[in-house]
């Protein structure tokens, strides 16, 4: 039946019948997967038949060889089946690549021509944003172009392997012909060819009109912007000051930067416009005029910038350099009353302060430099009449001497803070240091070691800490050392006490640190004996404990049990033994060593020695005494049981390695070895046992006469013999799977070898010769490819040769075939080799052959194209005779360039012929016949240009302006005849043809340019007949002129009728595609396997792909047709319909796409189920066959490892369960979803889980089996040695030893609670575990289960005993340790105490750094003796705890012991505390006298500074005394918290009584008496500047009346009264102005008439010393004094004010400006607005124009989203002032007006605009906030920080006044 099946499925395969498009074959395929799917299931029954055959051969069958040769030809048939079912799939699948890749040949030829139909576009863009929108697009065209490139290389490229003649493969098999292949490329090629030259021709038009566009756009922003720069030079505004000046310059250097990048730009587009215009693109002609006038423009510029730059240059230098120069000077006094300074500091820490700043002022000096600098190149740049006035060179001078003292007084004063930080250091050090010397002396003092081990390791840590201390301070001794000697080679004035310190420090450390070497080397040879010591007695004693462990194992002899277990703790033992003897030999070394250094010691050590062998002796003898015993009782039962067990299994394994089977394949090879290797480590882990068995035997039976230890020993033999042959056998067997693996593998690489060697061979068995140069690259490219791949393969093939002469080497059974394969395959790959390098060669020939032939004939076509050119005779006609001339000359120059390409050919023949001398018939045929007709084409070229030359010019003139009128009335015929296009070709046709008009208009008008440019020529040889001439040359530009429109029109009624027919022919392209498309989104076919459903769904996806990437095309062609129908075209709703319709199509194929997705995903998922489930099927039947073995282990190893093997089964088992729930999960999926495959697969589910259950069952059942006898024999191994390892604790746990002291018993304590841990630890665990294996096994029902129970409770009862033996153990140790910790602390804390009372100091310091130095030490030492403060607190709660414990003497001891503790401590805190107190008293001390003497100083100073006698000369130099002296007031209100915090410190210190108060209070009176009188002369002199400025005012005021009057004078008296009626009624007109005047001249006059404050005082004071020297009897008549006082003061001061008297407007109007009183409302949130009371001053409207009001006004400002509006007062919020809109504030400036010092607390808003607003605050804090608020309302990047209160004048303000170069008067 089977071979029945097998013939009719080859017959089957066998059949060729593909179709001849891509669907047949994809129904083809479909079909041959459908039976390789049969086949494939089939394999399961050939297999069944062979596994039949292969039992009944195990079973012996009488008619095998029948069975066999039945079985070989079912094996044949099949293996037969599936070769041809192979080639059929090569075949088939060769079939589908060619046809798909027609199919992309058809795509990408259909996506050309809708690409080449938009390529023929004449829209070339209006302006500039349409020709980058269109050249967008054409990229975007490219880019297809560009994948439609690639597409058709791909398709060429894939298609050439199936032209073979050999077919794509090599077997021969064609799919379709070559022939077909070729022409479909071709067709694909040519069409390529022509997109890309459209493409590139359209790309360069768009080009150049996108130039010409984006010229005249450059050209526009250039103009705006020279016109924005024009009304910046053109100002007048030259400024007022340095900052206006600055302003101004920086505002016209960037409109010269300006200027030049326009320039710049200019040429440019210069540049540009000239290639325009070189390169013929129409409208470039009014370029140059458009340019010529812009650079005049720009000309006319620069001049009135240079203009300008000269003025503003000038006065921003002079402006510029004082300022700079008072900044300097300002710096200079500023950083020399820092380095003036006396302050050294009072430590360390003030000292780097000090420091810090001085190196900081010290950089800043360095880097003033540069500051200096630049004010000297700012003099020397000023003009030569501003550069040699006084005050500059003089403020040079000044400021150079100045700097140069600065820098001198700055390392005198560095040098002085170094020496000083030195000083302070070294002393700091070298106190830490010494009294670290002092505290580690009295350590080292302590450090006497004893005869105890603990307290000579306590003394051994404690001193490893005092080394380790010892490296930190060492690092300390030599910075002080260092120190000293920088402080002595500078010689400091405090070089004794610095040398006395170093010598004293060095001198103690060099003492200390022999004292530390003599320690050390004590303390080390006092532990090293002790240690000698503990170790002796630990080793006796654990000598002991061993010798007692084997006295208890005597009765153990008694039967099998016994003996093992006294076997096991005799194994024990000698590893102890090991271990003891290397402990005693490590002991003798170390003794001899001890009696070296010590030879004191040496008795007693040699005392321990002996003891120690002496029980060592008695152990060994133990030790023998137990071997013996155990020899004669247990060895003989245990052998004759391992020797049964041994046997059995050695028979088992021989049989098991006697196969002789041969793999006959690589995968059963593997196997079989795996097999093998796997008995080989059985083997290999019953060696051991073998050997021991072995020596056994041989002991038991030695001298034995006895017939059963004959038999015994007649066993052994035969079981040496057993595994002697065991090994051979095993390694034979191993030996011939070795070679079976290698030969597979060898056969295996050899085939694959000689398939790549066959492919090779087919490749060089083609002989073609290339007949062209494209066929001879391709031919090379080709041959390169195949040796580049033979190359790769070569390494592989080599091997193989490799492998099998090693393989011969090493004798293998199948040499000689190996040998023969292994010659063959080298053999064909050299001659491979071979023929591949003759081949490249000859194709290398070959290529350069016709390469040069190519190049020939690419030479003889184009002079043969050229002769034609040159033998015309056309120039006899006059009409073309022009043109002909001017073609003649650019053919020459042609002819000359391409003179060298035959020069070229001539040495190539030249090569070739050397290099192939068989080439020369060939070659010079060529060169001969090319060298002949390139002379014929020289002398035809030049007889032609003569001939031309001397034809009539006149001729050519009048022939030209004929053409071109018979030209244009030929157009104008064919314009007015012309039919409407019908299609979308005719359309195209059109608009081609009028694409060749306008370019020909364009020539024609070039041409008549030209034509006119020969005029002048014309008129010199024919003046008669110009007029004529040059008539007939304007009727034909007009007539060109008037063609011009029409042509216009007719190419947009082209374009409009090419877009409406496009859209008709894309929509309908569309729609066919669409319809394709559809049928294949429709199919039902869901797959019948699951690669066949993989296969649909990625056709599927390519389809999906393919209609994503159409998408924008659709919407492109909708968009089309939207655009015709909103341009109100004729067909509009034929329009909309039609896309109407193409849109529900499009959407109609998505949705089936989409429905045949999810189809298809829903098939695959149920195929993919039914796979999983075969799969897990065929696993789970393997695992049931090994659960059902029934095996059990010998011993616990081997029941280990039965057990981990299975483990590892189970692991497998259990986490295929999720595959099995993945599975139901998905099966119920399935049949909730009601798939098609549901019943199958609900079916198959069923069959999964019930062998899944099957196979868990027998897993467990088998895990119980193996797991009871590994219980059972752990078990009693893990009992017998816990028990043992109790009784070795026992010994431990019942010492008696208590300690001698703290340290003993901490020790002992801690080796007690270590060995309690660890054994409870271990042994809870340990017992746990061996219980609960008992009870698990017990109750289990184990068979065993007696016995368990007995060991179950031996167990427990010496485990609690163990637990109470160390119960009582820890409590004796505890108390013990309690009480010596107890005395330990008492002493402890005693000597800490005494140690701090009389290290405490008595010294309280010379001054305030000492003062601090003590402080902190003290401070250190308090922190020191809190801990004692906590040990004495526990020492007494731990001495109330144990007085309850103990009675009697130890009680009485206990208590005495802790008085004495507590009575030390509180004398020391009492010392403390009064030591902290005297401190704090000096410490305030030392600052209160340093704040008094810094206040003292500072107002020494400002006295100073108030009684400065410097006059001021004007108003200007009063009001800057008073800024300065206002200053002063600032400086000494910011002191006040010092004089406050000085007098505060000073009454604490007398109302604490301090020891120095008398001196204190002096110091306060001083302080306030000092202060008072600084305040009086403060005050005393602002009056006296009152009134100065008050005086200086009014002479202002009355020189400014004076030079009114002067003015007026000559009108009053002038004596002209009119001549006549009219002249009478001006003069009265003039004089009423004039009362007019003087009526408001009049208030000033008043104002100079009143009284200044410094006349009403004089007058005052002249009174009182009237009234004094009248005496008691004048004062009733105070009258007369005032005739008196005007006689001698005022009456000059009357005199003075007619001559000099001027209106003072300017004060009254102060006085009657707005003020702030208290009602006012401050700055505040009110809601969402800021609003208060501000008053207002508008001084700007724009930027060179003064408001016309500019007085203050009280408002009520508000302030919300952004705008300011102003109010009356907050009741008048519904009307603004004056009508005024709120000021919107995003995009001003708002900060405070420093530069406005008449006024406090004032702020410039800014507008955009120039308009500047003061406005005046109630107080600093109120201007705070509404800077604040303004500032984030107008949306500066960041708040500006607030200035100060009163704002001080410019430096430079001083300066305007002095007459200079730039001085200018006042405006």
């Amino acid at each position: 039946m089977r071979e029945t099946w097998l013939t009719e499925n080859q017959r089957l395969v066998s059949q060729d019948n593909f179709g001849n498009d891509l669907s047949s074959v994809e129904a083809a395929t479909k079909k041959h997967e459908a039976i390789e799917t049969d086949i494939f299931a089939y394999e399961e029954r050939v297999q069944a038949v062979v596994a039949v055959a292969g039992e009944l051969e195990a079973e012996n069958y009488h008619d095998q060889a029948k069975i066999n040769e039945r079985k070989e030809n079912v094996l044949k048939l099949w293996n037969y089946l599936f070769q041809l079912l192979l080639a059929r799939r090569v075949r088939l699948e060769l079939s589908m690549a060619i046809q798909k890749i027609f199919h992309d040949m058809l795509l990408t030829l259909d996506l050309m021509d809708d690409i080449r139909s938009r390529l023929l576009s004449e829209d070339l863009g209006a302006h500039l944003m349409d020709v980058e929108d269109l050249l967008q697009k054409h990229a975007l065209l490219e880019s297809d172009i560009n994948i439609i490139g690639e597409r058709v290389n791909n398709s060429i490229a894939q298609s050439q392997r199936f032209r073979n003649e050999d077919g794509p493969d090599g077997s021969g098999y064609k799919p379709v012909e070559p022939g077909t292949i070729d022409e479909r490329c071709d067709t694909l090629q040519q069409k390529y060819k022509e997109l890309l030259e459209l493409a590139a021709e359209r790309k360069r038009r768009l080009e150049d009109n996108k130039r010409l566009c984006q010229f005249w756009w450059d050209v526009a922003e250039l103009e705006h912007g020279i016109k924005e720069q024009e009304q910046v030079l053109s100002s007048t505004d030259t400024g007022r000051d340095i900052v206006t000046v600055s302003h101004l310059l920086a505002k016209h250097k960037n409109a010269e930067n300006n200027l030049r990048d326009l320039e710049k730009y200019l040429d440019r587009l210069d540049v540009s416009g000239r290639e325009l215009q070189d390169e013929n693109i129409p409208g470039s002609d009014n370029i140059p005029p458009r340019l010529a006038e812009i650079r005049d423009y720009i000309n006319k510029l620069k001049e009135l910038s240079a203009a300008r730059k000269e003025r503003l240059a000038g006065g921003v230098e002079y402006y510029q350099f004082f300022t700079d120069a008072d900044d300097v000077d300002r710096y200079l006094y500023d950083t020399l009353r820092v380095m003036s300074s006396e302050d050294v500091g009072k430590d360390e820490g003030t000292v780097q302060l000090l420091l810090k700043k001085h190196d900081d002022v010290t950089d800043e000096l360095q880097n003033f430099d540069q500051h200096i600098k630049v004010l000297h190149a700012k003099a020397e740049s000023l003009p030569q009449e501003a550069r040699e006035h006084p005050d500059i060179r003089q403020r040079l001078d000044t400021t150079l001497r100045q700097k140069a003292e600065l820098e001198n007084l700055a390392q005198l004063r560095k040098q002085r803070l170094i020496d000083a930080l030195s000083l302070y250091k070294l002393y700091s050090d070298a106190d830490s240091v010494e009294s670290w010397i002092d505290e580690k002396g009295k350590l080292l003092a302590t450090l006497v070691p004893g005869r105890d081990i603990e307290e000579v390791e306590i003394m051994k840590h404690r001193f490893d800490t005092l080394e380790q201390d010892m490296k930190n301070q060492e690092a300390k001794v030599a910075n002080v050392n260092d120190l000293a000697r920088q402080l002595l080679n500078v010689e400091h004035p405090n070089s004794d006490d610095i040398l006395h310190r170093q010598n004293k420090l060095n001198a103690r450390w060099a003492q200390l640190r022999d004292m530390v070497d003599q320690k050390r080397n004590e303390l080390e040879r006092a532990h090293r004996l002790e240690t000698f010591r503990i170790d002796c007695q630990e080793t006796v004693t654990w000598i002991e404990d061993k010798t007692r462990v084997l006295e208890d194992s005597d009765a153990l002899t008694n039967d099998l049990s016994g003996v093992m277990k006294l076997q096991r703790r005799l194994s024990m033992m000698e590893r102890d033994l090991g271990a003891i003897q290397a402990k005693l030999d490590s002991l003798h070394k170390e003794a001899d060593d001890i009696e070296r250094e010590r030879p004191q010691e040496a008795q007693a050590i040699r005392e321990d020695i002996k003891r120690i062998h002496q029980v060592w002796d008695i152990l060994n003898k133990k030790v023998r005494e137990h071997e013996a015993k155990l020899d004669e009782a247990g060895d003989l039962q245990r052998f004759l049981r391992d020797l049964d067990h041994f046997q059995a299994w050695l028979t088992a394994t021989q049989r098991q390695v006697a196969s002789e089977e041969e793999p006959q394949s690589l995968a059963e090879a593997e196997q079989l070895l795996n097999q093998h290797a796997a008995i080989r480590e059985e083997i290999d882990g019953y060696a051991e046992d073998y050997k021991k068995m072995r020596a056994m035997g041989d002991r038991v039976t030695q001298d034995q006469t006895d017939p059963q230890y004959m038999f015994l020993r007649q066993r052994l033999a035969g079981l040496q013999e057993g595994w002697e042959e065991l090994q051979r056998m095993w390694d034979n067997r191993q030996h011939l799977l070795s070679q079976g693996l290698n030969l597979q593998m060898f056969l295996r690489d050899a085939k694959q070898a000689e398939v790549m060697l066959s492919q090779q061979e087919n490749y060089l068995a083609k002989d073609d010769v290339p007949q062209s140069l494209e066929q001879a690259e391709n031919q090379l490219k080709r041959h390169q490819d195949f040796i580049t791949t033979m190359d790769a393969n070569d390494e592989k093939i080599r091997a193989v040769g490799m492998f099998g002469d090693q393989l011969c080497q090493d004798g293998h059974y199948a040499a000689d075939k190996i040998h023969k394969k292994a010659r063959n395959i080298d053999e064909r790959r050299g001659a491979n080799r071979e023929k591949a390098q003759e081949v490249l060669k000859k194709l290398k020939d070959a290529l350069s052959l016709q390469q040069f032939l190519s190049d020939c004939d690419e030479l003889r076509e184009w002079i043969e194209e050229k002769m034609i050119r040159a033998q015309d005779e056309t120039y006899r006609d006059a009409k073309t005779i022009t043109s002909k001339f001017v073609r003649h000359q650019a053919f020459q120059s042609e002819l000359a360039a391409n003179k060298e390409r035959l020069d070229q050919l001539k040495h190539a023949a030249i090569n070739l012929g050397d290099d192939k001398p068989e080439y020369h018939g060939t070659i010079d045929p060529q060169i001969e016949e090319l060298a002949t007709q390139w002379d014929e084409l020289e002398k035809t070229t030049e007889e032609k240009g003569q001939k031309l030359f001397d034809a009539n010019r006149q001729q050519l003139y009048v022939q030209s302006i004929a053409d071109m009128k018979e030209w244009a009335t030929q157009l104008e015929n064919e314009m007015t005849r012309e039919d409407q296009p019908a299609d979308l070709t005719t359309v195209n046709v059109a608009m081609q043809k009028q694409h060749l008009i306008e370019t020909e208009m364009i020539k024609k008008a070039q041409h008549i340019d030209q034509l006119m440019e020969m005029e002048p020529q014309l008129e010199e040889l024919h003046p008669e007949e110009l007029e004529n001439i040059r008539a007939h040359r304007l009727a034909v530009q007009e007539q060109l002129q008037r063609l011009q429109a029409p042509l216009d029109d007719r190419r947009k009624a082209l374009e409009r009728k090419k877009a409406a027919f496009q859209f008709g022919r894309d929509v309908d392209d569309e729609k066919l595609w669409i319809s394709e498309r559809l049928v294949l989104a429709r199919a039902q076919n869901l797959g019948e396997s699951l690669p066949d459903c993989h296969r649909l769904q990625k056709n599927l996806q390519l389809l999906s792909n393919e209609i994503d990437n159409h998408e924008p095309w659709i919407n492109q062609i909708c968009n089309n047709g939207q655009e015709l129908i909103d341009e109100g075209h004729a067909n509009g709703p034929a329009f909309e319909k039609k896309i109407q319709e193409l849109r529900a199509a499009w959407q109609e194929l998505k949705d089936a796409v989409k429905d045949r997705k999810g189809d298809l995903g829903e098939s695959e998922k149920a195929h993919q189920f039914l796979y999983d489930c075969g799969e897990a099927e065929a696993w789970m039947s393997e695992q049931e066959l090994y659960m059902m073995q029934d095996e059990r282990g010998k011993d616990e190893f081997s029941t280990k490892n039965q057990i981990k093997k299975h483990e590892r089964l189970q692991s497998d088992i259990d986490k295929f369960a999720d595959t099995i729930r993945a599975l139901a999960t998905k099966a119920h999926k399935f049949v909730e979803e009601k798939s098609p495959l549901s019943e199958q697969i609900t079916v198959r589910q069923a069959q999964i889980e019930k062998l899944y259950a099957g196979l868990q069952d027998l897993s467990k059942e088998r895990r119980k089996r193996l797991e009871e006898t590994l219980e059972l024999y752990a078990l009693h191994r893990e009992i017998d040695d816990l028990l043992q390892w109790i009784a070795d604790k026992e010994v431990v746990a019942g010492s008696q030893e208590n300690g001698q002291d703290y340290e003993h018993v901490q020790m002992l304590q801690e080796r007690f609670q270590q060995f309690a841990r660890d054994t409870e630890n271990i042994g809870s665990e340990r017992v746990a575990n061996a219980n609960d294996g008992c009870d698990s096994l017990i109750a289990h029902g184990h068979t065993d289960a007696p016995t368990i129970a007995l060991w179950k409770d031996s167990l427990n009862e010496a485990w609690e005993n163990l637990l109470e033996l160390m119960d009582t153990r820890a409590q004796i140790l505890e108390a013990s340790r309690l009480l010596h910790k107890f005395y330990h602390d008492c002493r402890d804390c005693l000597s800490r105490i005494m140690e701090k009372t009389h290290a405490m100091p008595e010294d309280l310091g010379r001054d305030s750094s000492s003062v601090g130095a003590l402080s902190r030490k003290h401070q250190n030492y308090l922190k020191d003796i809190a801990a004692i403060g906590e040990q004495v607190a526990q020492i007494e709660r731990d001495a109330a705890e144990l007085r309850d414990g103990y009675a009697g003497d130890k009680a009485l001891d206990i208590g005495s012991r802790e008085s004495e503790v507590v009575k030390a401590w509180r004398h020391l805190r009492g010392l403390c505390d009064a030591r902290t107190s005297r401190l704090v008293d000096t410490s305030d001390l030392f600052k209160f006298m340093n704040m008094v003497r810094d206040l003292l100083l500072w107002m020494d100073e400002v006295k100073r500074e108030m009684n400065s006698q410097e006059r001021p000369k004007d108003v200007s130099g009063v009001e800057l005394l008073m800024n300065n002296h206002q200053s002063l007031k600032a400086e000494i209100d910011a002191r006040e918290e010092n004089f406050n915090a000085c007098i505060s410190l000073g009454r604490d210190l007398l109302n604490r009584k301090h020891y120095a108060s008398s001196e204190i209070e002096k110091k306060l009176i001083k302080l306030t008496t000092e202060r008072a009188e600084m305040m009086r002369r403060w005050e005393d002199r602002w009056e006296y500047l009152q009134l100065i400025l008050e005086v200086y005012q009014f002479a202002r005021d009355a020189a400014v009346a004076e030079s009114w009057l002067f003015a007026q004078e000559p009108y009053l008296i002038s004596r002209e009264y009119g001549r006549n009626l009219e002249e009478t009624i001006k003069l009265i007109k003039k004089h009423e102005a004039f009362e007019k005047s003087a009526l408001a001249q009049e208030e000033r006059f008043l104002a100079l008439e009143k009284l200044t404050t410094f006349e009403l005082k004089e007058n005052q004071h002249r009174e009182e010393e009237t009234q004094k020297r009248r005496g008691p009897a004048h004062i009733g008549s105070p009258s007369r004094s005032t005739p008196a006082a005007e006689t001698s003061f005022g009456a000059q001061d009357d005199e003075k004010r007619l001559a000099h008297s001027e209106s003072s407007s300017w004060r009254k109007s102060l006085a009657r400006a707005p003020k702030f009183d208290n009602k006012d409302p401050k700055g505040a949130k009110q809601g969402e607005a800021f609003e208060g009371t501000l008053i207002r001053k508008h001084t700007y409207e724009s930027l060179d124009r003064k408001a016309a009001n500019r007085s203050w006004e009280k408002l009520y400002a508000v302030l919300r989203q952004n705008e300011l509006a102003f109010y009356k007062d907050p009741k008048h919020r519904d009307e603004s002032v004056h009508g005024e809109p709120p000021m919107a504030l995003p995009g001003c400036s708002v900060n405070v007006a420093s530069d406005y010092q008449k006024k406090k607390n004032v702020l410039s808003l800014r507008l955009p605009v120039g308009a500047e607003y003061l406005l005046q605050c109630g107080s600093e804090e109120d201007m705070q906030r509404w800077l604040t608020e303004l500032q984030v309302a107008t949306g500066q990047a960041q708040l500006e920080e607030a200035s100060r209160s009163q704002t001080l004048p410019e430096q430079g303000s001083a300066t305007k006044k002095k007459g200079g170069f730039f001085s200018r008067s006042k405006k």
